[in-house]
């Protein structure tokens, strides 16, 4: 009699833990994981010329992520994201300006190709991109929004911290009657907008 009570106990311990683990099982497969879909990505510049800061704008039409991974949030999903970005996708709707932006002057910097850095996102809408261009690597403070699963990126550069004066002469000098505003003064400003919309896939 003690056997059998013995052999129920287990029985029931037994079932008991095949039920805990086929319910742990589906709450996981219940919890949605993010996770970046590259083809989703755009980035987008805003350059600035003449005394009144005229905004010159454009994107880059190619962006390799080197580490993709998922997360339950979609924070943790973007969170220390490599990246690199061809300036040979540079695009700007102008088939003159184009050119002379990735040749006189990203082709007076130092190795650069192409752009790379990382992302990181803290939790409260903060974060900073970790750039390099020209050989140097600096850090540009963000801001984002988390709508579903689009993330928006916003923050600013300055062009003298990545010692790109030598590249932003270059281009300033190739550009100089069209940088002239309403007072005839030429002027290339050495700050620069960006923003990047991500959309990410859930699953």
């Amino acid at each position: 009699m003690y056997s059998t009570k013995r052999i129920s106990i287990v029985i029931i311990t037994i079932l008991l833990s095949i039920t805990i683990i086929s319910c742990k099982k589906e709450i996981q497969k219940e919890i949605s994981q993010f996770s970046i879909e590259q083809k989703t990505i755009t980035v987008n510049w805003t350059g600035y010329k003449t005394t009144d800061k005229v905004a010159v704008k454009g994107e880059f039409k190619e962006i390799k992520i080197l580490n993709i991974h998922n997360d339950t949030t979609a924070v943790g999903a973007l969170n220390d994201t490599q990246f690199e970005i061809p300036i040979s996708s540079l695009f700007s709707n102008d088939k003159e300006r184009d050119p002379k932006l990735k040749e006189l002057f990203f082709g007076v910097m130092d190795a650069t190709l192409s752009l790379t850095g990382t992302l990181y996102l803290n939790n409260d809408g903060t974060g900073s991109i970790d750039l390099k261009m020209n050989g140097v690597q600096k850090k540009i403070n963000i801001n984002y929004t988390v709508s579903g699963q689009l993330v928006e990126l916003e923050g600013k550069l300055n062009l003298d911290d990545w010692n790109a004066q030598s590249a932003l002469e270059s281009l300033s000098k190739a550009c100089f009657d069209l940088h002239k505003g309403a007072d005839g003064v030429s002027k290339t400003w050495n700050d620069v907008g960006i923003n990047a919309a991500i959309y990410l896939k859930k699953e």
